[in-house]
């Protein structure tokens, strides 16, 4: 019953176009990459012209726990919920009672009069449809992007008044934030000051000033001043080394298809997560990043003799730089096929070519000229050329599975640093 009732108010609130752009949790066609890729191609694009961008990172304590019910009901009805779904809500929502356990001693009974439950299917987009005005306090001042309640506001900084401006929009949230009964962590918000001229103004909740950092782990990817991403993939490199170890001290078998599992398993998705936001253009990071693969399939005695294409063969593993460029082209697939909630025309300069017939062939992503590898290596960039390089046939397939199963069979060695 979760499951439908959730399904009928997404599918009313989409529908309306009544949640917000800037939320990418819990949403069909969003996600954390979606998130990350939307702020730092904005980020990327001012850095390239030299201007500097200021972000804040709000932090809400114990967010999912203190929405108050009947405020979260009365924006449920405010966006046009009523009847038996605004009642079956306000049922699911009452009547909770809560003690706390320590050892074997009880305490009394509460009522539960906060908090979206945890852990049901429900509560997440109930937390979305609380949270959704937030954005509202922002206005076209500043911008923002949320996952759930991570919040980040940015600005591009060109002076003093440009920042007073963003220091008020940040003192709309904190009343926002009062008002709907929010707490939010001064001590964990940070400030992340983008580019070489920035003037590292500072900004304050409540007459704290908010501290400065010079990398913030941004959805699960280190992010610094440069962009450059540097220190997350020595971070990814050094924490796979690490799971290597633990593996093979963890495992007795030395099963090629055991260990392949375990490695897919437990350390691949490590040095894949989010690639499409931090793939690195430096030679001795593509290196470094590979190493960890090519360490682990030598590891495998019964692999040790053989090189390390052999070695991938054997395993059916593909290098792990190829995989990355793979991974962006399906990107591109999906966003020119409606897949994800990015504008094509939005992130992309499309552009006809005239020479061909079909109106779909004509369509050629056009690269935009770039100052810094900041925009270069950017995602909405960085692959332009392989994509114009694509066949028409596989890019005009009607499904991702197709896709993906044409690139396989698609030479793109070009797009390779490591040969």
């Amino acid at each position: 019953m979760e499951s439908i009732i959730k399904n009928a108010l997404l599918s009313y609130l989409l529908g309306r176009h009544l949640i917000n752009n800037q939320q990418h949790a819990f949403l069909m066609r969003r996600s954390t990459v979606t998130n990350l890729l939307d702020s730092t191609h904005d980020w990327a694009v001012l850095l390239d012209v030299g201007t500097p961008v200021d972000v804040i990172y709000i932090d809400f304590a114990r967010a999912f726990d203190s929405v108050v019910h009947r405020k979260l009901l009365a924006k449920l009805s405010a966006y046009g919920i009523a009847g038996k779904l605004l009642m079956w809500i306000s049922a699911f929502l009452s009547h909770r009672m809560q003690c706390v356990v320590v050892e074997n001693t009880f305490s009394s009974w509460s009522a539960v009069v906060s908090g979206v439950p945890q852990g049901s299917v429900l509560g997440p987009v109930l937390f979305v449809v609380f949270i959704n005005d937030i954005v509202g306090s922002i206005g076209t001042l500043a911008s923002a992007n949320l996952f759930a309640d991570d919040v980040k506001l940015y600005s591009r900084i060109n002076d003093t008044i440009e920042a007073s401006v963003l220091q008020r929009v940040l003192d709309e949230i904190v009343d926002w934030a009062d008002y709907w009964q929010l707490s939010i962590n001064i001590n964990k918000c940070n400030v992340l000051h983008l580019g070489s001229g920035n003037l590292l103004i500072e900004y304050y909740i409540k007459g704290k000033k908010l501290e400065f950092a010079d990398t913030v782990r941004d959805l699960g990817v280190e992010t610094d001043c440069k962009l450059s991403y540097d220190y997350h993939i020595e971070n990814i490199v050094r924490q796979a080394y690490m799971r290597v170890g633990v593996l093979f001290k963890s495992f007795v078998s030395r099963d090629c298809d055991l260990l392949r599992q375990a490695y897919v398993t437990y350390i691949r998705p490590l040095l894949e997560y989010a690639c499409n936001v931090w793939s690195p253009y430096k030679f001795k990071h593509i290196r470094a990043i590979e190493k960890i693969q090519r360490h682990f399939t030598r590891r495998i005695p019964a692999m040790r003799d053989l090189s390390y294409d052999e070695r991938l063969a054997r395993l059916n593993l593909e290098s792990l730089e190829i995989r990355r460029v793979r991974s962006d082209l399906v990107l591109y697939y999906k966003i020119f096929n409606g897949l994800t909630n990015f504008n094509p025309s939005d992130v992309f300069d499309v552009r006809q070519n005239v020479r061909l017939t079909r109106s779909r062939d004509k369509l050629q992503l056009c690269r935009p000229m770039c100052k810094s590898k900041v925009l270069e290596n950017n995602f909405f960039v960085r692959r332009i050329a392989c994509w114009n390089m694509l066949p028409d046939d596989v890019k005009n397939l009607s499904s991702v599975s197709q896709f993906k199963k044409a690139l396989m069979f698609t030479d793109l060695s070009n797009s390779l640093l490591l040969k």
